[in-house]
């Protein structure tokens, strides 16, 4: 959990994959595309092709800033602005690289989720610009953010855990 280097091969393969599904499927799409969507999937926002995608490639990128970003922002801040528990501990000159690898790693799992989101939704709406009846899948992106809710869950009890505890004896 505490090495920063899967999650951003995983990123870095999200970051194909969506770049490859938008490449595919952009010839395929009609020059006016459906965007937006209500809660029953029905089609209520347009878009021209081009600016759909724009906006996507936008959006997704946007997951970079959280994911690899704000760590090194984070990591070039002085300990007494960082607000941590047992932050003496945690960021004594011994203990300070391990830490910020730690809140780099988790940070980093955070945004492959971010992007993994964002390339589903992508995904379901560039579904329903190939089908008749312009209906976007909510239950499906619903699945998907609760996947997404659950792994957040996850990443913010391991935080927690990992930085309420310190080592006895220490």
């Amino acid at each position: 959990m505490d090495d920063p280097r899967l999650p951003r091969i995983l990123y870095v393969f999200l970051i194909l994959v969506g770049l490859l599904m938008m490449a595919y499927y952009y010839p395929q799409m009609p020059q006016r595309m459906a965007s937006h969507f209500a809660a029953d999937g029905r089609a209520n926002g347009w878009q021209s092709r081009e600016a759909f995608f724009a906006w996507m490639l936008l959006v997704t990128s946007t997951s970079a800033l959280v994911g690899f970003v704000a760590p090194r922002q984070i990591a070039a801040k002085s300990n007494f602005r960082i607000n941590l528990p047992h932050r003496t501990y945690r960021l004594a000159p011994e203990r300070r690289p391990e830490t910020m690898r730690y809140i780099s790693a988790t940070m980093a799992w955070f945004g492959c989720g971010i992007l993994f989101v964002l390339i589903c939704g992508t995904f379901l709406a560039i579904q329903v610009n190939l089908g008749p009846n312009h209906r976007f899948n909510s239950h499906a992106m619903i699945i998907v953010m609760g996947c997404f809710l659950a792994g957040l869950l996850t990443l913010v009890v391991c935080l927690v855990r990992h930085f309420q505890t310190v080592p006895s004896g220490e």
